[in-house]
């Protein structure tokens, strides 16, 4: 599976998405956001049973020959996390975000969706 990188690096976040949109696995946004995996999973789970986004949708499986599997969250999904995280580089990537969202690149604006609700809450 091609899943294309994000990083934060000295502060800045670099992105290079595959078909519009990059693969993570809990590991990875864990390393990403420099938080502890099962952070990074209990939020996800929340997330899910909150119906705030569908699983079919930002969850991906990749199957091994002896019948266990990875998977990996996109974008959407990196996102939604990345609210519900405290840590100095999920704080980073919300900017990045927020600024992504306002910037205009020569006469047109960049449209940023950024899935939120009432029911999200940092921790």
């Amino acid at each position: 599976m091609d899943s294309g990188k994000l990083s934060i690096i000295d502060g800045s976040v670099k992105i290079t998405p595959v078909n519009g949109t990059v693969w993570l696995t809990k590991h990875e946004i864990a390393d990403l956001f420099g938080c502890f995996v099962s952070k990074v999973g209990s939020n996800i789970s929340v997330i899910l049973k909150a119906g705030l986004l569908d699983e079919s949708e930002v969850c991906r499986r990749k199957y091994y020959e002896n019948g266990s599997f990875i998977e990996f969250y996109n974008l959407g999904m990196i996102t939604a996390v990345a609210f519900r995280i405290r840590s100095h580089n999920a704080d980073l990537f919300r900017r990045w975000l927020m600024k992504q969202a306002v910037q205009k690149q020569s006469d047109k604006w960049v449209s940023v969706f950024v899935p939120w609700s009432d029911k999200i809450f940092l921790n």
